[in-house]
């Protein structure tokens, strides 16, 4: 059945385009001429028809898919556009928990070290204080040892001392004499 209406159109179109050759003589007229116009319109119209007769459920076809191609493109870039949104939304939340992760580590970063330096401050102080009180032990030892050996040395001068003056005041004889009596007199009171 398509065979004949192929055949039919051809056998249309080929008979307008000889009834308006056969008007113009083949000589080529005047084609400004009203009654040229409506043949070469008419011409036109039948080639139209058929070519859309002919040629519609095609047309139609390459329109659909051409028309399904461009919605399917469509969609793909909305999806693609959906997605992307997505992957930015999620990466903008994941730089912002980066950051704060960032922060909070820096933070924590400084409060560990203001520990750290306290502490080393606390214990330097502690050694020091060890020191300090080490060294007055130490100053007064030698202090009370030094006093001590002053102590044994003044004690032994001032025996030395009283040797040489007792010895001195016994040279003399009457001297010697009057003590001893005397010594012997308050022991005979004891």
């Amino acid at each position: 059945m398509r065979g004949n209406k192929f055949w039919f159109i051809l056998g249309l179109i080929a008979t307008a385009g000889i009834a308006a050759a056969a008007e113009h003589g083949g000589h080529g007229g005047d084609l400004h001429s009203p009654k040229a116009l409506i043949w070469e319109g008419i011409n036109i119209a039948i080639v139209v028809g058929a070519i859309v007769y002919l040629f519609k459920d095609s047309f139609k076809k390459f329109v659909e898919d051409y028309k399904n191609q461009i919605l399917k493109s469509i969609t793909e870039a909305e999806e693609k556009h959906r997605t992307a949104k997505e992957e930015l939304e999620k990466a903008k939340k994941a730089l912002q928990e980066a950051k704060i992760k960032y922060e909070e580590g820096l933070k924590t970063a400084q409060e560990v070290a203001e520990k750290e330096k306290e502490m080393i401050i606390s214990k330097a102080q502690e050694v020091a204080e060890r020191i300090r009180q080490s060294a007055e032990k130490a100053i007064e030892i030698e202090t009370n040892k030094a006093k001590e050996e002053l102590r044994r040395y003044a004690a032994q001068k001032a025996i030395e001392l009283s040797e040489k003056m007792l010895k001195e005041l016994f040279k003399d004889k009457e001297l010697q004499k009057r003590f001893t009596e005397r010594m012997l007199a308050e022991l005979n009171k004891n």
